[in-house]
């Protein structure tokens, strides 16, 4: 995802409420830096300019600076595992980790390009021979990591243990490796899912009720639905569709969705 914009310097820094949300990600800002406040702290920290980011489990308000430049990639679940090889639930309960603390200067070599690149093409080439430069290390490709897939795409429903048996792993065995490449527990992570599916096609689609939302994402009821919303965000539903109007641009987040 590459998203870029100028706002209007008059008016106060735009903030923007992030979702819960299960990737594994890899953040550049080559423009303004940006804060982030979680819903449960008080003030906003200052986050560095390229960010590793693992799966969320509440709710972020990030408030964009004027020169907005951000330049998203979003791994396959169990990708940045891979290519970074330590356990991902050392990034749990973070806004994430400096890149620079893991790849050190490359880093800021990046950055510069990317603020000098003069089109799309170029920042992504820029990113990619940055990325294929790191696949030499990759840990071997495992059946679990495309049973990560399998969880995604079914929006968080399938049984754990349809997909252990997938895995061809043991429920214990797939739940260890699962939190060593993932950071959560399987069923934890099948509920943030299916959280963030119903963040994602209300962000896309503001006119649909919380109702049909609810059984669209797989919901008993919406009784159900709001208990997810309350403990992942802090707020009801409708706090949240008002912030989500007010807010003054939409990333179209779309990779879950």
């Amino acid at each position: 995802m590459i998203h870029r914009v100028d706002f209007d310097k008059s008016k106060p820094k735009p903030i923007f409420p992030f979702p819960p949300f299960p990737e594994q990600s890899l953040f550049f800002y080559p423009g303004d830096s940006i804060s982030v406040k979680r819903a449960n702290e008080k003030t906003e920290t200052e986050a560095p300019p390229a960010i590793i980011g693992g799966p969320t489990s509440d709710r972020m308000n990030i408030r964009f600076g004027y020169h907005h430049h951000v330049i998203k990639v979003s791994f396959q679940p169990g990708g940045l595992h891979r290519m970074l090889g330590f356990p991902m639930h050392s990034l749990l309960g973070k806004e994430g980790i400096d890149a620079r603390d893991v790849w050190g200067n490359q880093i800021n070599l990046i950055l510069e390009q990317l603020s000098e690149a003069d089109s799309l093409y170029n920042t992504i080439t820029i990113i990619e021979q940055f990325l294929l430069s790191k696949s030499i290390n990759l840990k071997k490709l495992l059946p679990i990591d495309s049973v990560f897939q399998l969880l995604v795409k079914g929006g968080g429903l399938i049984p754990i243990e349809q997909l252990a048996s997938a895995s061809c792993l043991s429920n214990r065995q797939f739940e260890r490796v699962f939190k060593n490449r993932i950071g959560l527990s399987p069923k934890f992570f099948s509920r943030l899912v299916r959280f963030s599916r119903a963040w994602l096609i209300k962000e896309n689609q503001p006119d649909i009720s919380w109702l049909q939302l609810a059984y669209k994402c797989g919901y008993y009821d919406q009784m159900h639905f709001i208990r997810d919303f309350k403990e992942f965000t802090g707020e009801n539903p409708t706090e949240i569709e008002t912030a989500l109007r007010e807010t003054p641009v939409n990333l179209k987040n779309g990779v879950f969705y």
